[in-house]
């Protein structure tokens, strides 16, 4: 965890005070995130990972209003004293939103009920950014650009400075390689600005009604069916360490999108999309295998990054066999 003296200072940076109650938010596996409580109230104060900058935040502080009008609820994003909507701490970028009160799902393991609801509310939000214009000013280099991400797997596999590594997974990337090539190509369909990480966290329930949309830092403009397959992907899939599937997720989870989105998806096109999602995160736990920088390490269950990438490479290679 943090030091208590830095996430002190960030709380006094944005006029909070003191915090008197802190938790650490397990569900991000790239930026860190904590619940507060001051004297003000509940907060959420988040740092973000080496990979995104503050234009991420421009965009946040562009997208959350407009949402906000057109019947998407988002956290509003708090002004620091210097009327900024961040604080630095050396190379660390802070930022604090207002805490949503909501109820306590299972953050991983959404009930019918819940997967209806959120791709309802992921329908809806397909929607109203297929009305919008604005473009976002920043992405991740390759984010969810399935070539470059085989293409980079190709390198890692075949430099010589991996060789010893590259030897233990040639199961793995032959599987991976051997199975994409069947999944549809979606990068040239139909586009739209989407949230392209819409894991079940990143969505708040009250009384199973979806309430909330959170984490807007990898908006892109893209196919809609990389965020219907990247939820299906995410949503049907046993939680933790299963590589068990659901179907009456996936088919509670399509009908709840399908009731709001302008793009309607057959089951064969959302399936399809699932399968290709998988095998990408499949590959991106591969390439973090050789490069070890990218998603948090869990120390507490795992000896290395190397051998926790590689435990959920094949745990989604597993889930891909289980559903396709």
């Amino acid at each position: 965890m943090e030091a208590q003296e830095s996430l002190q200072q960030v709380s006094q940076s944005f006029g909070l005070g003191e915090i008197k109650e802190l938790a650490r938010l397990e569900d991000g596996i790239v930026n860190r995130s904590y619940k507060i409580r001051t004297l003000k109230g509940n907060f959420v104060l988040q740092c973000l990972s080496p990979i995104f900058n503050e234009k991420v935040i421009e965009d946040y502080e562009k997208f959350q209003s407009y949402l906000r009008t057109n019947g998407i609820f988002v956290p509003v994003l708090l002004k620091n004293k210097d009327h900024k909507a961040f604080t630095k701490q050396g190379d660390a970028i802070w930022r604090v939103f207002e805490y949503i009160a909501h109820d306590q799902q299972d953050s991983i393991n959404p009930s019918i009920k819940t997967a209806y609801e959120a791709g309802k509310i992921l329908g809806k939000f397909h929607k109203i950014m297929s009305k919008s214009n604005f473009k976002p000013s920043f992405q991740l280099p390759g984010f969810h650009d399935t070539k470059n991400i085989i293409n980079k797997l190709e390198c890692l596999m075949h430099s010589k400075k991996n060789n010893i590594k590259s030897n233990a997974v040639n199961e793995e990337f032959n599987f991976i390689r051997n199975h994409i090539n069947l999944s549809p190509d979606i990068g040239k369909m139909r586009k739209t600005i989407i949230h392209a990480d819409p894991k079940i966290a990143n969505f708040l329930f009250k009384e199973d009604k979806a309430i909330a949309i959170l984490d807007l830092d990898t908006l892109m403009i893209a196919s809609p069916l990389i965020d219907l397959g990247d939820a299906l992907r995410s949503w049907c899939r046993v939680k933790p360490a299963t590589s068990l599937f659901r179907q009456e997720i996936f088919r509670a989870a399509l009908e709840g999108y399908n009731s709001e989105s302008p793009f309607e998806y057959s089951q064969k096109e959302a399936k399809d999309a699932m399968s290709l999602l998988t095998l990408e995160l499949a590959a991106r736990y591969l390439n973090d295998y050789f490069e070890e920088n990218y998603f948090i390490f869990k120390s507490e269950k795992y000896k290395t990054r190397a051998e926790q990438n590689l435990t959920r490479c094949r745990r989604y290679l597993e889930y891909f066999e289980n559903f396709s």
